[in-house]
């Protein structure tokens, strides 16, 4: 298969921790690509860059909110001016708050939510599109990543579970609108080991925990899709059950899943449920 993200300049938010981390670090030693990070902790930017040893010169980063949408149009500006021409967006950027009730969230956590996942998606595209280059059959190229979320609903993620899902039907809908002119893609990965299992000692004892992919590993399987151009993938086992329960029976399917996770009594689904303390 023909590597044709070799030498191409990627813009890849989110990039200093979790997936886009791992992602990062294949873009440019397995397929040689240049890619500039975006996000807010210098600290792991710099341990990245170390990290690239002798590839480090294929990394740059920004430090700036990916929510906010002056900074995108700021960042536009520096790429413009620097004649910087990127060809590939990815926008992997994410946040999870831990599990609630959607009545239990305050309007302003569910906007934070809101603007991290889809919006910054919005602002990215709005103010880097224009600015995308391609060749031939080698068209600039966007690539969204959402969540197994976004194909079935899961209890106790009411906020992300619809940035997710309003991420997947904007790709969509670019999908159809610009084909034939950029490649678009969709990235729908299931539960990964991330940050959200490193600093919560409450989903030690979930079955989350067991069932969640190495980071390391989901990269690997991102990268492959972008590769070959997939338009749409669905990444994990558990996310393939979510998306085959969410077709075959759409309340039921959501129900039952549910269901599982009362019946798992896992600390980190508490808020959700109430559970009565057994001691």
């Amino acid at each position: 298969m023909r590597n044709w993200l070799k030498n191409k300049t990627i813009i890849l938010t989110g990039a200093s921790g979790g997936i886009g981390r791992e992602l990062t670090k294949l873009l440019i030693q397995k397929y040689g690509a240049t890619v500039i990070g975006i996000g807010r902790n210098e600290e792991k930017m710099l341990s990245l860059s170390a990290e690239l040893a002798e590839n480090a010169s294929r990394f740059s980063y920004r430090l700036f909110d990916v929510a906010d949408k002056t900074a995108w149009q700021v960042f536009a500006n520096h790429l413009q001016e620097n004649n910087i021409r990127p060809n590939l967006l990815i926008n992997n950027a994410g946040v999870f708050p831990s599990f609630s009730k959607a009545c239990d969230m305050s309007a302003e956590s569910v906007e934070r939510v809101l603007s991290v996942n889809f919006f910054s998606a919005v602002y990215a595209e709005k103010a880097i599109s224009p600015l995308l280059v391609g060749e031939g059959k080698n068209k600039s190229a966007i690539v969204n990543v959402a969540s197994s979320a976004a194909l079935c609903t899961v209890v106790g993620t009411s906020a992300y579970s619809a940035s997710k899902a309003a991420l997947k039907s904007y790709t969509e809908a670019m999908q159809l609108e610009e084909r034939g002119k950029k490649y678009i893609g969709l990235i729908c990965p299931g539960t990964t080991a991330t940050d959200l299992f490193r600093n919560d000692d409450s989903t030690k004892d979930s079955a989350l925990y067991l069932i969640a992919m190495p980071a390391k590993k989901m990269a690997r399987k991102i990268a492959r899709k972008i590769l070959k151009k997939r338009k749409r993938a669905v990444l994990g086992w558990d996310a393939k059950a979510m998306s085959f329960m969410a077709r075959i029976a759409p309340v039921r399917g959501v129900g039952l899943i549910c269901r599982v996770m009362k019946a798992s009594h896992s600390k980190v689904f508490n808020k959700v449920f109430n559970y009565k303390n057994k001691d």
